[in-house]
């Protein structure tokens, strides 16, 4: 045949016959006999040693280093998980920047899944602000630079349906390896924190926010997916990073943003069901909103900067209540920031006070104030309001000074969702003080640089923090097999928090209990919320238990190791 090259047999690989394995054959493009190269050997025990799930590194107890295959493949030494724990906390304390500590946890996460969960347990208090705010913020800026292997699924563009051509979502979506997922956290990454567009980056964010599911709430780590959708990135610095690990483009909006929305959330029912949660996470306020209203009739879905804020910030201010007395229709509250974190505890806030006192909602809005970068929401600004945040336009004079907004409406409670670092100056605490006997001040944008004000300046009773609602929320959807959700389901969820504050700790001055129970928390917070799925009749797990609170700790994921055989 014309073109063709005469075959040299001398050139072909041979197997031999006894061993199976092939030797001789063509050089590769670097001049090396592929015969020589080497081959992945995989034992029983290597593979165990690498799975993050089963690995209990030094904690193989002789027995099941025979049984396994595990002979030598380890150090003759025989350590508990308790000094595994030990020596791991003295190693990180080590770091002296908390991003040292966020790489160490990640590889401890990526290596031994129960070693990580029983050490973020037992010293969640220390270990919180690395595996969540503000630690994780610095991880998302730098994400690029620290990536070392997924954590997440990554859903981008490349994978929409185009004209006449099926998306590749659910095919994604299939190539996850787990297949019983009960809750997935998904963010765009268009406002991460108060950091604004890190995209692809944010990913840090949905990882974090169900190590919390996990390690507070009890949800086994195979059952949370974390997403990331990319459409791209408006932050130019970020897209010409060398590092950057996403889509180098602008970020796309309208009907095709929605599409690949609309692409996914079906992809998700078909592949895991109906009564998945997917939580909405850190997305930009013209998005937030939108999303959760378009999807929550026909999907579990939430939106923790909207409703776990919302919940967090109601059950502190009704536990301030044992101390200042009176009701919450009793309060005149004051929000600054009128994003989705401000506005999502204002209609919580106005659904408690309208339950409560037996009023309408409308009538409650009038309870609260919200005062956005343009000043006093007020009805002369109408044209130019959201409609998210037009409901809470008073009639008032515009008021664009926060200290002036403080004397002229004179709130007993000031609630900072700004993302505006001390924006709570000295003159607004000191009108405050001078309004209220025991004024209540929130300050709740973070990462910390963001923060209104620190609780000392403020001489606050404590940080809320959404840490407190969501596990046990997200664990009370799934121990019901909730379809759905419901505002009321929120409020059962911050008046189950509130309930966990001790008199012994309001007359401390606190209006949060202590991060060292928020499991005991996370299970009552569980029972509330599933007690009402279940009055509402959106639980498909059937029957009820009879004891709420005891069947939600019976479910909960237990990070001590498992015996093998």
């Amino acid at each position: 045949m014309a073109g063709a090259e005469e075959r040299n047999d001398a050139d072909m690989p041979m197997r031999d016959d006894a061993t199976g394995v092939v030797t001789g054959g063509v050089e590769d493009a670097y001049g090396e006999d592929r015969a020589t190269e080497d081959q992945p050997i995989i034992t029983p025990g290597h593979s165990l040693l690498r799975d993050p799930r089963h690995n209990k590194g030094l904690a193989f107890t002789e027995k099941e280093r025979d049984a396994h295959y595990l002979r030598g493949l380890l150090p003759p030494a025989v350590l508990s998980q308790e000094l595994q724990e030990k020596r791991v906390l003295q190693n990180l304390r080590q770091f002296k920047v908390p991003l040292q500590r966020y790489m160490a946890l990640t590889d401890l996460q990526e290596r031994n899944e129960r070693l990580f969960y029983k050490l973020l347990i037992d010293n969640v208090e220390e270990l919180l602000p690395i595996v969540y705010t503000p630690t994780e913020g610095e991880a998302c800026q730098k994400y690029g630079s620290i990536f070392t292997r997924p954590q997440g699924l990554y859903i981008s563009l490349n994978e929409k349906c185009a004209f006449l051509v099926r998306g590749r979502v659910l095919e994604t979506l299939r190539n996850w390896p787990e297949k019983n997922i009960q809750v997935i956290v998904v963010t765009d990454g268009e406002r991460i924190l108060g950091l604004g567009d890190l995209a692809c980056q944010g990913m840090g964010i949905p990882v974090g926010k169900l190590a919390l599911y996990t390690a507070l709430g009890g949800v086994r780590p195979s059952a949370c997916l974390p997403v990331t959708i990319d459409v791209g990135s408006n932050n130019e610095d970020l897209i010409k990073d060398e590092f950057y690990i996403g889509l180098r483009q602008r970020r796309v909006t309208g009907q095709e943003y929605s599409e690949l929305l609309d692409e996914f959330m079906a992809a998700v029912r078909q592949n895991y069901g109906q009564d998945v949660l997917v939580q909405f996470e850190d997305f930009a306020n013209h998005s937030a909103f939108t999303l959760l209203e378009k999807y929550r009739e026909n999907h579990l879905v939430s939106n923790d900067d909207i409703q776990g804020t919302a919940a967090v910030v109601l059950a502190g201010l009704i536990a301030a209540l044992k101390s200042t007395g009176g009701t919450l229709a009793d309060h005149t509250f004051l929000f600054f920031g009128a994003g989705e974190a401000g506005t999502g505890i204002a209609e919580l806030l106005a659904l408690a006070i309208s339950r409560q006192s037996k009023v309408s909602v409308e009538e409650a809005r009038k309870k609260i104030w919200l005062d956005d970068a343009k000043g006093l929401i007020v009805t002369s600004r109408n044209e130019t309001l959201e409609p998210f945040n037009k409901r809470y336009a008073h009639k008032h004079e515009p008021i664009k000074d926060l200290l002036e907004a403080v004397k002229a409406i004179k709130p007993t409670a000031l609630i900072g969702s700004s993302g505006v670092g001390q924006s709570f100056t000295k003159e607004v605490i000191e009108a405050m003080s001078s309004i209220n006997e025991r004024p209540i001040i929130l300050a709740l944008s973070n990462p910390t640089s963001k923060s209104e004000c620190t609780a000392e300046q403020a001489y606050s009773w404590s940080q809320a923090n959404n840490a407190y609602i969501f596990p046990g929320f997200g664990l009370g959807l799934v121990i019901s097999g909730a379809i759905r959700v419901k505002d009321d389901m929120v409020l059962a969820a911050a008046e189950g928090l509130a309930e966990q504050i001790t008199p012994e700790q309001i007359d401390k001055g606190q209006i949060y209990p202590p991060f060292s129970n928020t499991r005991k928390i996370s299970a009552n917070i569980a029972a509330r919320v599933a007690a009402k799925a279940y009055d509402l009749g959106l639980a498909s797990q059937l029957p009820r238990p009879k004891d709420l609170v005891k069947y939600a700790e019976s479910c909960m994921y237990n990070p001590v190791y498992r015996s093998y055989r």
